[in-house]
């Protein structure tokens, strides 16, 4: 027999405690009665320690409770032959190496890859092996099929030459979805392979663990059960990391063209060493003018927003460069250039652009010019014939009237070819145009009746031309009033989408497909005669929000991070029949014209797209979160549910007896020995209790017969 915590059984000296009370006189044995004690001096009791132990059953019964503890508490058990984890097919490992941009600091990655040899130079012949890579994503560099297929002495030197083809990129570290995938890909292997017996699972996780990785995978994750995560931490040459970071609100959006020069905030490392460093513009040929750096002071675990270095032409393309701590690779900050877009309207109707009580006088305000937007709005009479050039030119037409007929075929060529038409019927008559549009041979439309006024009672938010209004806090219309509309019966519009309607039920606004097009049907003006949508907060982000919808980027974004996907629906609609885009490092690559985003930013630099409408130029920069290079707590991992090894690093020795320690408490909790002594032990107290008490009894009753 073995016991688990062997010492406890030092408790079994207490047995001597009964022993000394059995020995120890507290009061006189036999007791005389005399007829009376007045004449008789006191006296104090004479006590003695006894020379010999009485009851000596209920002595050995007391002592057999202590042993009985004692032996419980140690937990024993009967051993059994123990296997060992290096015997075939005892561990499945994954090799999980961490390639983000972090790890692109100086000395990182040959760390890393000496890290990655080690382990591999320590995995069993008969272990099943697989290596992963990851970033924001995960790849498989070497699976555990591939690996089985190797032999174990080829392993290492496979392995090798498959990990001198990689490198960090420029991604933000996900460690959250790497574990996550590993753990799959154990627990993958073992459904594929169950005829191998599962001894050890293990993650062996290379990484620098730094502030910045996301962990938002493991919340919702139930980690498996006997998977351990190993850390092998790679330690930077140096701790300071200055990062920066591109600062914009509504007044650097309003005014780009300031000469202040854009606002940048300077993010130091909690672990930093150094505090000063220097901020000045990279070298260009394009924008001539002073260049001199200023000065930055940032605390350790602080972050300061100051003014880049003005500059002669503050729209050229600029990259700013930090210097002065340990690590270059996230010193640098891309700014794509303000570029002023111009887009061109097509507005049909009659109305009088000074009146404020008409459509047209609200159209010239709502699209206003702004820094990044130029609209250009061309404005035709309904009745006359609109010239084809103004109908191709116009990235969007609104009609307002009835339209000449003459204008209607060339306005249908128009949708069918991908743009978007808004009809707002300001009258009945608008119905012709409607159905010359759409191709309907009859659509009836009558003025509704109006009790005092309606209002828009459901709308589809999920619909993308009214997605920006689906919060709550953008999503109340209730305070528009209508005072006319025109009514439709929307069974007479074959494929019509509607997209919002009066508490009357009537149709508000819907869609017809036009070929590649929409056209876009409001079946009321916002003239003040018909009701309050211009005066609305709602109206110019509708009409901004129609241009997005028909492919116009009217806030076109400049700034993106690597690995996010950059539209580019408006050059595509513009006719051109492909694009290019030209990254950082002068690689081109070429779009096709239905292919409307561009994921391929995997490198931090000035893009530019390049179409026949002229080039856009984009800038991609390094994620903020991966500049938080300070090491995470090992505690954020184990709070999530991830076990961790504590060991190692530690001594083979050590590590086995761990091991062997680990597999006794196993068969310690399987035969659970410690249950049946403590069955024994109440038995026992009980026999102790009622043999103690039989003894109390019987000792007066004794002495009674003698004195009779």
């Amino acid at each position: 027999m073995s016991f688990l915590y062997p010492l406890i059984l030092a408790g079994l000296a207490a047995i001597g405690i009964p022993i000394v009370l059995h020995m120890v006189r507290q009061r006189t044995r036999n007791r005389v009665t005399f007829s009376s004690l007045m004449f008789v001096p006191a006296a104090a009791p004479r006590f003695k320690n006894r020379s010999r132990i009485e009851n000596v059953l209920l002595l050995l019964v007391r002592c057999v409770i202590l042993c009985l503890l004692a032996f419980a508490f140690s937990r024993p058990f009967f051993p059994r032959p123990i296997s060992d984890d290096n015997a075939p097919g005892a561990k499945r490992t994954v090799v999980l190496i961490d390639t983000s941009a972090s790890m692109r600091r100086a000395g990182m990655w040959t760390k890393a890859l000496g890290q990655v040899e080690s382990v591999l130079q320590d995995t069993g012949r008969a272990d099943r092996l697989c290596i992963m890579s990851f970033d924001r994503t995960v790849r498989t560099i070497m699976g555990f099929e591939q690996a089985e297929q190797l032999d174990p002495a080829q392993r290492v030197s496979v392995a090798s030459k498959l990990m001198a083809a990689l490198s960090p990129g420029w991604a933000q570290t996900d460690l959250g979805n790497a574990l996550v995938a590993a753990a799959e890909a154990i627990e993958d292997d073992e459904v594929n392979d169950a005829q191998q017996p599962v001894v050890g699972r293990r993650i062996v996780l290379i990484s620098d663990l730094q502030q910045g990785a996301r962990l938002e995978a493991l919340r919702d994750y139930e980690w498996p059960k006997d998977t351990e995560l190993v850390v092998k931490s790679i330690e930077p040459a140096g701790t300071t990391n200055a990062a920066l970071q591109l600062v914009t609100d509504s007044d650097d959006l309003a005014n780009p063209r300031s000469d202040n020069g854009p606002r940048i905030r300077v993010t130091n490392s909690s672990d930093a060493a150094t505090e000063r460093f220097e901020l000045r513009w990279a070298a260009d040929a394009t924008a001539a003018g002073p260049n001199e750096p200023i000065s930055v002071y940032v605390a350790p675990g602080r972050s300061v927003v100051v003014r880049a270095p003005a500059r002669a032409n503050p729209l050229a393309g600029r990259e700013l460069i930090l210097t002065g701590d340990d690590h270059e690779f996230d010193n640098a900050l891309y700014i794509a250039p303000y570029l002023q877009q111009q887009i061109n309207i097509l507005y049909i109707g009659g109305d009088d652009p000074n009146d404020p009580k008409e459509m047209l006088f609200y159209i010239e305000r709502a699209f206003a010019a702004t820094a990044v937007l130029k609209p250009h709005l061309v404005v035709r009479q309904p009745d006359k014939a609109v010239a084809a050039e103004d109908i191709k030119a116009a990235d969007v037409v609104i009609a307002t009237d009835a339209l000449a007929l003459q204008n209607i075929p060339a306005l249908r060529r128009h949708l069918e070819s991908g743009r978007t038409l808004l009809l707002a019927m300001k009258s009945t008559a608008a119905a012709q145009t409607l159905a010359g549009l759409a191709q309907i041979d009859d659509i009836e439309a009558v003025e509704a009746e109006v009790d005092q006024y309606a209002m828009l009672a459901r709308i589809e938010f999920a619909h993308p031309l009214l997605a920006p209004f689906s919060e709550p806090r953008f999503g109340d219309f209730t305070q528009i009033h209508f005072w006319k509309y025109r009514r439709i019966d929307i069974a007479d519009c074959p494929g019509a989408r509607v997209l919002a309607w009066f508490d009357t039920n009537d149709p508000a606004l819907f869609e017809l497909t036009i070929g590649k097009g929409s056209l876009l049907v409001l079946t009321c003006g916002w003239n003040r005669s018909d009701s309050q949508l211009a005066l609305s907060s709602k109206f110019v982000p509708l009409l901004y929000s129609i241009l997005e919808y028909g492919g116009i980027l009217a806030n076109r974004q400049l700034q993106y991070f690597v690995g996010d996907s950059v539209p580019v629906t408006h050059e595509t609609a513009s006719g051109s029949a492909s694009l290019r885009i030209r990254k950082p490092g002068g690689s081109v690559i070429s779009l096709d014209a239905d292919q409307e985003a561009f994921t391929q930013t995997d490198l931090p630099g000035i893009y530019t797209i390049e179409s026949a409408a002229g080039n856009r130029l984009f800038a991609v920069n390094l994620p903020v979160q991966e500049c938080r290079t300070a090491p995470m707590p090992i505690e954020d991992l184990e709070k999530l549910g991830v076990p961790l090894d504590h060991s190692p690093g530690a001594p083979a020795e050590h590590i086995t007896k761990a091991r062997r320690h680990s597999s006794l408490a196993g068969m310690e909790y399987e035969q659970k020995i410690w249950r049946r002594l403590l069955l024994v032990l109440l038995i026992v107290v009980l026999a102790e209790t009622t043999l103690a008490g039989w003894l109390t009894r019987s000792t007066p009753m004794s002495q009674e017969n003698k004195n009779d």
